[in-house]
């Protein structure tokens, strides 16, 4: 879920939410897999584990990209429900064609108003998300909030669903998205393009995000 890039720099721990290697790619997604069926209202239960389930034999979806092409491959059928801590919009580049948002997601303890009054993610420019529990004395460990949080890049299944993230998802909101974990491959003229999701809560470093092929969104609003 986050990296091995650690350091202690008191009165704060840092942290990072892992993003992927740099490696980005252009794709629309006008074919996509069956949705997800919706978990309604009772879906917002933030303290919950996100919830993965291998996938059912699905088709794989080929993509026409600049100068080439991807396949697009779900690997799981994904839910996660988890607070919105930060937001990044990503407008040039490939990266930004196939996912434009990141969203760093918590959930569990990292929702409750004491530990948030300590917190604070940030996205970069480079799609990694920083994370700062301030204090001498943290009030989670640091194995808890290394598998409660995590920085998910966004590929939204429809133009609908890209505008509800766009207009509606801002910072603590609760959220449910539902959909697939994917990989990536193919080509463009200069590269090979290879990109895998993780698939575990508890793993760190580079290649430790969720890319999360969106069939479905919900959100709470802020009160």
């Amino acid at each position: 879920m986050m990296p091995a890039i650690i350091r202690r720099d008191p009165p704060a721990l840092i942290l990072v939410f892992a993003s992927l290697a740099l490696v980005f790619l252009s794709v629309a997604c006008s074919d996509k897999p069956a949705p997800v069926p919706s978990g309604g209202k009772a879906a917002f239960n933030v303290l919950r584990d996100p919830i993965q389930e291998p996938c059912d034999p699905t088709p794989t979806y080929q993509k026409q990209i600049t100068g080439g092409s991807v396949t697009i491959t779900p690997v799981a059928t994904y839910r996660i429900s988890g607070e919105v801590m930060s937001k990044r919009k990503y407008t040039s580049g490939w990266g930004a064609e196939i996912m434009p948002y990141d969203l760093a997601l918590v959930w569990g303890m990292l929702t409750y108003p004491h530990v948030q009054k300590q917190l604070t993610i940030k996205h970069d420019s480079t799609r990694m998300a920083w994370f700062r529990v301030k204090g001498d004395d943290p009030p989670v460990d640091f194995d808890y909030a290394m598998s409660h949080g995590s920085n998910n890049h966004i590929i939204p299944a429809n133009e609908n669903i890209r505008k509800i993230v766009d207009d509606q998802v801002r910072i603590h909101d609760r959220v449910v998205l539902e959909g697939y974990l994917v990989n990536v491959e193919g080509r463009n003229k200069e590269q090979g393009i290879t990109l895998k999701s993780s698939l575990s809560r508890e793993d760190t470093d580079r290649g430790a995000c969720e890319i999360i092929y969106v069939t479905g969104v919900q959100v709470e609003k802020k009160r």
